[in-house]
């Protein structure tokens, strides 16, 4: 009897949010309201619904129920619940500006590795595996420009930083921040189920960890995501993405894509670089300048949690989630 007692303890506690918090909490009810999420679009898709899932519309409503029930619920109510601060706090203009700019970096890097991918992937004898959320239409106007935008960027740009640069991000502590940049970037990957996409996802995460740690706050990430659309819309026709609804096989990627993604890539590395040196001086600055190192761990709400404590069984349940959509996905099922 004090076995199951035992058992039974350790199960309640383990759904507890845990004191030191850790990185790893967040991860079941972020796979849990992802899975709720799905389940319900998949109920409104089977004929509720005049529209298709891949409409402009349809998307909008896909990316929205994600988007509130995986990323902004979960962690406002964990942010609730435990008292951290996980927007961070305001440390200058100059910082935000850098960081907006920095979006167009980003760009270079997504467009170069998504024409780059998909060339291989085919190469390699693959098919087309089409994200679980995505939309295609025909033609441009004012309006579906807007909620594009709105709808691809804005939101989840919201949606993805207050969940793993927000909630997620104060798991780690000050010691253990190195291991934010490579654990976030995968759990961004895990959380996207974006086949095609996922090398420039991982470097897209890892950038905006990077952000995060000059800016001090989650808005940084969030400009740098909405300067990586702008980009699109401004050099799109220079640089621009392979569209997976237009192509089946290898032949069908245009050869110009190699003269356009290489040297893309290589402008990104050259202005990372430019930018990664000039957020640490302006973050380095403000810091001396505004307050101490005492001041500065309070305002940081930093977790005194171990790495090792983010393995615990409500991780493990999210990771069981996410593979099984995962696998889901790699088949070709749509959700």
């Amino acid at each position: 009897m004090d076995i199951l007692k035992s058992v039974a303890g350790h199960i309640t506690r383990a759904f507890r949010i845990p004191k030191p918090f850790n990185w790893g909490y967040p991860v079941f009810y972020g796979s849990l309201g992802l899975a709720v999420s799905l389940i319900i679009l998949k109920l409104m898709y089977s004929g509720a619904f005049q529209f298709s899932s891949t409409s402009l519309i349809g998307c909008s409503i896909s990316v929205m129920l994600i988007v509130m029930f995986a990323f902004i619920v979960p962690s406002v109510l964990i942010a609730e619940r435990s008292g951290l601060c996980i927007t961070g706090h305001y440390t200058g203009i100059g910082s935000l500006i850098l960081s907006f700019l920095s979006g167009s970096a980003l760009y270079l890097v997504k467009a170069g590795l998504h024409n780059l991918t998909a060339a291989l992937w085919l190469r390699m004898g693959g098919t087309i595996v089409f994200p679980a959320v995505f939309y295609h239409i025909e033609g441009m106007n004012g309006q579906t420009l807007l909620l594009e935008v709105l709808i691809d960027t804005i939101v989840p740009a919201f949606g993805f930083s207050l969940f793993f640069l927000g909630i997620v991000w104060q798991g780690f502590s000050e010691r253990n921040r190195g291991a934010a940049f490579v654990l976030i970037p995968l759990l961004f990957a895990a959380f996207s189920f974006n086949i095609m996409d996922v090398a420039a996802i991982l470097v897209i995460g890892w950038w905006l960890c990077l952000v995060r740690s000059r800016t001090e706050n989650i808005y940084g990430p969030i400009l740098a995501l909405i300067g990586l659309r702008l980009t699109g819309i401004i050099i799109g026709g220079v640089v621009g993405e392979v569209d997976l609804t237009t192509i089946r096989v290898f032949s069908d990627i245009p050869h110009t894509i190699y003269y356009e993604s290489v040297p893309a890539l290589v402008v990104a590395v050259i202005l990372m670089a430019f930018f990664r040196k000039t957020l640490g001086e302006f973050h380095a600055v403000y810091s001396a300048d505004i307050y101490g190192e005492d001041q500065k761990k309070e305002l940081k709400g930093d977790s005194e949690a171990g790495f090792l404590a983010g393995f615990n069984l409500t991780f493990v349940l999210g990771i069981v989630i996410l593979v099984v959509f995962w696998i889901l996905i790699s088949k070709g099922v749509r959700l």
